[in-house]
């Protein structure tokens, strides 16, 4: 009903009683689609706040308004310190305006498509939401509708209330469907019509829990005053609308970790057995060991008895490498495979268990009734969105998993920078063994460990970065930052690491 001809024939009055003689002293925004007007005198103020967020699209006249000390922006300079002159309502049109004289600031109620327009001598020199650029071109005259009221014209509009007068509203129409108006007799409509009409001018304004606000009645809860109304139904649908929002942002971001993790599991668990079901090296350099003596340098590929299967098999050679160095390769890669099932292993459990505690924190947030429970909830498991700082010169790439956020330093004097300014002594830090390559950095959360599979991530994306990006595996170091140094003259990058521990990782950016 907020976006109704009739409800603002009722609030233009009550506005005007409040502005007049007041003159403009702020006009700005803070927040995307919302404005907030400050008028006032010597004695008084008067706030004005328009949401205009298509999803809302409502005012409010608070009692007072903090202006935030930063991230907000003047808007309608030209119209501060002019002084109220009338508060009148378009006819018969979903717009009111707050009249300074030559100058005016239309309110344009017009739903999802809602904008406050200001005007000069009937032209539109600047609008709120630059979005609708059309409404430059509006004629402030022409927002009048001329719509004659009578028994002839309910006639020709075919006994039809909404044909007659366009956008009553959604409450006049379930007001109708509840007095099955469409079913009574052509004769009684227009006796009828008329004294909805009536109502709608002399009613109190009812207060309806859908919140909506309504010229007929739709519950027992009313009031006299359109201010009050507008205030209500502005405070019960903000509430209402960002809270839901606020919930379902935070289970989306929810469910798109477990899909994640479940995507994860599924390929971990596929490369699980693969590894598990692959020929052992073991059994390989077995089979050389076997064979050294009738071996020699240089070959780039055997075939030998294998004694496993009883079947002959082609084992490729580094041609660079005696046959026992060859072996020796073979049984260091078969520890690594053990380790490589272990770790593999150890990740599945984590993700398992993760997504055990994300389906229970969805069922958590869906039983929270408070916003301020909501948030501090959101808020201590990562769940609200910060904003994206758009700086180049940051000496990292950014990363997220889990909540868990991970930082690449961009190049090898970006590494000094994220290592000894940006990362504390309680994050997590990384880097390829022994060859050139970025710092990573994961940082901390408080009060939890490090996932097992977090570490894995970022340290597959450390390989990623380094110069044994190729290497089926990469060892990888990590240890907390606090066991990072920098010798006192040394090459941009390159650090002494203590108490550093010892991941394989395949290659892999995040």
């Amino acid at each position: 009903m907020f976006h109704n001809y009739f409800f603002l024939k009722r609030l233009a009055p009550e506005l005007e009683k409040e502005l007049l003689g007041l003159s403009l002293l702020e006009c700005f925004s803070q927040n995307k689609d919302e404005l907030i007007l400050t008028f006032g005198s010597s004695t008084r103020e008067f706030h004005i706040r328009a949401n205009l967020d298509p999803n809302v699209s409502l005012l409010s006249f608070p009692e007072e308004f903090a202006r935030a000390g930063k991230n907000s922006v003047d808007l309608f300079p030209k119209l501060l310190d002019k002084t109220v002159r009338q508060v009148s309502v378009f006819q018969y049109e979903r717009s009111f305006k707050i009249d300074f004289g030559d100058e005016a600031l239309i309110f344009k109620m017009h739903s999802r498509r809602a904008n406050i327009l200001h005007s000069r001598n009937n032209d539109v020199i600047n609008i709120f939401r630059k979005n609708l650029s059309a409404d430059i071109e509006i004629s402030p005259t022409d927002l009048n509708k001329d719509i004659e009221i009578s028994q002839e014209q309910f006639i020709a509009a075919k006994h039809n209330p909404i044909e007659l007068i366009p956008a009553l509203g959604k409450e006049i129409k379930v007001h109708l469907e509840q007095a099955e108006f469409h079913n009574q007799p052509d004769q009684n409509k227009w006796s009828l019509f008329a004294l909805l009409l009536q109502q709608l001018d002399d009613n109190p304004i009812f207060l309806h829990e859908g919140p909506s606000i309504s010229l007929v009645k739709l519950s027992d809860e009313k009031t006299q005053s359109a201010i009050a109304a507008a205030n209500w139904l502005y405070n019960k649908t903000v509430r209402s609308f960002y809270f839901e929002k606020e919930k379902s942002d935070g289970i989306n971001k929810l469910k798109q970790r477990i899909k994640k993790s479940e995507n994860y599991l599924s390929k971990t668990k596929s490369k699980l057995h693969q590894v598990e079901n692959a020929r052992s090296p073991e059994e390989i350099a077995n089979i050389l060991m076997a064979n050294l003596n009738s071996l020699q340098t240089g070959l780039s590929k055997t075939v030998l008895h294998d004694f496993y299967t009883d079947q002959p098999i082609e084992i490729k050679l580094n041609r660079e490498l005696s046959p026992q160095k060859n072996a020796e390769n073979l049984y260091r890669k078969s520890k690594n495979r053990h380790q490589e099932i272990d770790a593999l292993k150890e990740n599945i459990d984590a993700k398992e268990n993760l997504i055990e505690k994300l389906s229970r924190q969805i069922l958590h947030i869906q039983d929270i009734d408070g916003t301020k429970e909501l948030r501090k909830y959101l808020k201590d498991h990562g769940l609200i969105q910060k904003e994206k700082v758009k700086l180049d010169n940051l000496p990292y790439h950014e990363f997220e998993v889990d909540g868990w956020q991970i930082l690449l330093g961009r190049n090898a004097k970006a590494n000094d920078e994220l290592t000894l300014k940006v990362a504390n002594k309680n994050d997590l830090w990384l880097h390829a063994k022994d060859v050139a390559g970025s710092h990573v950095v994961v940082k901390q959360r408080p009060g939890q460990n490090f996932p097992n599979y977090i570490i894995e991530k970022a340290a597959a994306l450390a390989a990623a970065n380094s110069k044994r990006k190729s290497d089926t595996l990469c060892p990888v170091i990590y240890t907390q930052k606090k066991f990072v140094r920098k010798m006192k003259g040394s090459p941009a990058g390159q650090v002494i690491v203590e108490k550093e521990e010892v991941m394989m990782v395949e290659p892999s950016s995040i």
